[in-house]
């Protein structure tokens, strides 16, 4: 190999560096709208990077580039003793599954409320057993599990009834 040859692929790898480390220290903001209620939102980008929490509706300063949602909570409060909120632990997530953040722009999120409430029900041989699954705008999964001022709800109940209105079977689903 030539010195010309080498210095031309010392070159192109120093401004790939270089345009790396520009790219890496652009920044962005990320902006949550879900308008009426609190809101909570850690983010990972890369797996040697800390978390970064983005809260309310203000826009957050962050580094461009792509991000991962850990976890988020939406939290309306009645008053300042009564408040209610729901958490997205582990997804799926939808459209938040990777969130990205360009230079100089603002990526905002919509997500939690208004929730879609779906039973998914699964039969192994004489047993049925239904779940809840609440689906927020962006395709998030929200656990089941409402949290209050007062503690967890609790879990709710099911009567199966015939056509006349005899109760054949009831009882409460359980969390987890």
């Amino acid at each position: 190999m030539k010195k010309r040859d080498i210095w031309i692929s010392v070159a192109i790898i120093a401004a790939a560096c270089l345009a790396f480390y520009f790219f890496s220290q652009q920044k962005g903001y990320i902006r949550i709208d879900a308008p009426g209620f609190e809101t909570d939102m850690n983010l990972r980008r890369g797996w040697l990077s800390k978390t970064v929490t983005i809260s309310g509706s203000e826009p957050v300063k962050v580094r461009a580039g792509a991000y991962k949602p850990e976890r988020a909570v939406v939290r309306m409060e009645k008053d300042e003793h009564t408040w209610w909120s729901i958490i997205c632990r582990n997804g799926p997530w939808g459209k938040l599954a990777t969130i990205n953040v360009a230079g100089g722009n603002t990526t905002i999120l919509k997500l939690g409320p208004p929730l879609t409430v779906q039973a998914d029900v699964q039969r192994k041989g004489r047993a049925v057993s239904i779940g809840l699954s609440m689906i927020g705008q962006a395709g998030e999964h929200w656990s089941a599990e409402v949290l209050t001022s007062k503690g967890p709800l609790p879990a709710p109940k099911v009567r199966i009834v015939d056509e006349t209105g005899e109760v054949l079977a009831s009882g409460k689903f359980e969390y987890g």
